[in-house]
């Protein structure tokens, strides 16, 4: 048991660092797929994803060293089905009607350890029956596909890092892992009433979908950001080019431009997360508003910055020019405190899409869905 606390307790551990990779992608499709991120959802999958971080875990650790591996001479395969059975009469003197024999075959670590074996794959078979709505025969598959990848794993000395196995493969694991997720699946529908359904937990994304939130529209600007720098290294790799600073800037707005005009009026990442960029009055934008949307984006965010340190430079020269730093200081202040309060309060346009006269509208369907 000390085994077992060890594992997930390093599973707790490792889950923060798996759970920081996997959340971008997560993310992206989340809003590909229903236009939103439901907390109740995401609390499953990521619950999913520690099971099975746990469940490997427990599978491999703890790690020997690599100079004991090479010492043992214990059998490293075990193809007889249902021995357990046969070590546990044999072990406990277990005999089925003697009921004073029940309790010391219970205390026999042959019964436990097979316990753990069946109960190890029993959340399985109940987030696949409860989330991913699979059928029976389908949870049996994938259940003892789970329990051949961990018997795997075993055998071949965690994918050849041990000279040989310091585990047992054995397919009564094989067999009571398969039960366990089958069990899972049947018992289920005990305690599913518990929480909402897989449907409706669609339909409350599908409702929350409709609003283009904050973090979606980060989203999309991550991958566009993303697929920008891609390009920006493809250009430096083949062709030797070395971008400064200031074009690298420029670059990102070409980059938005370019893509308007290729996709649409959109961008790759607003497609992706299902965004769609029209007039205030929800009709189908002129491209020269989406122009002027990113190109006041760009000189608004990015360009009075710029411009204010150059100011700061030639200050010297006359009061002028320091009056015009002061006065750009002010105005970028101002814009970035009306950015982050419009934020704050939730509001779905900003100044450069007020002046552009542009908005974000949703484009996801309940019908795209799976």
């Amino acid at each position: 048991m000390a085994n077992y606390k060890y594992a997930i307790e390093i599973a707790i551990l490792v889950f923060p660092v798996i759970a920081f990779f996997i959340t971008f992608p997560y993310m992206v499709v989340q809003y590909f797929k229903y236009g939103s991120i439901p907390f109740l959802r995401t609390v499953i999958i990521y619950s999913f994803v520690l099971y099975l971080l746990t469940s490997y875990f427990m599978v491999i650790l703890p790690l020997p060293m690599i100079k004991d591996v090479l010492k043992l001479n214990t059998p490293w395969i075990q193809l007889v089905p249902f021995k357990f059975i046969g070590d546990l009469i044999l072990e406990s003197k277990f005999i089925i009607s003697d009921f004073s024999t029940y309790l010391v075959a219970l205390r026999q670590p042959v019964f436990y350890v097979n316990a753990f074996n069946i109960l190890l794959t029993v959340p399985f078979g109940v987030y696949l029956r409860y989330y991913f709505k699979r059928k029976w025969w389908e949870v049996l598959i994938f259940s003892f596909l789970l329990s051949l990848f961990f018997e795997v794993t075993q055998i071949t000395g965690l994918y050849g890092i041990y000279p040989r196995p310091y585990r047992l493969f054995d397919v009564d694991d094989l067999i009571l892992n398969t039960i366990g997720g089958l069990f899972g699946y049947l018992i289920t529908p005990l305690f599913v009433h518990l929480f909402p359904s897989r449907d409706r937990v669609d339909e409350i994304a599908y409702e929350r979908g409709k609003i283009v939130s904050f973090s979606r529209r980060c989203i999309a600007y991550l991958i566009d950001y993303v697929l920008y720098n891609i390009f920006i290294i493809i250009f430096i790799l083949f062709f030797n080019i070395k971008f400064s600073i200031e074009f690298y800037s420029f670059g990102f707005l070409l980059y938005f431009l370019i893509s308007i005009l290729l996709f649409s009026k959109n961008t790759i990442g607003k497609k992706i997360v299902k965004i769609k960029i029209v007039n205030q009055n929800g009709n189908e934008a002129k491209v020269h508003q989406v122009l002027a949307r990113y190109i006041l984006r760009y000189i608004i965010y990015f360009k009075v910055y710029d411009i204010i340190n150059w100011s700061r430079e030639v200050s010297n020269i006359n009061n002028f020019t320091s009056l015009i730093s002061v006065f750009l200081c002010i105005f970028l202040f101002f814009i970035y405190i009306k950015t982050f309060f419009d934020i704050f309060t939730r509001k779905d346009q900003y100044i450069y899409e007020n002046l552009s006269k542009t908005k974000n509208i949703s484009t996801i369907s309940y019908n795209s869905m799976d």
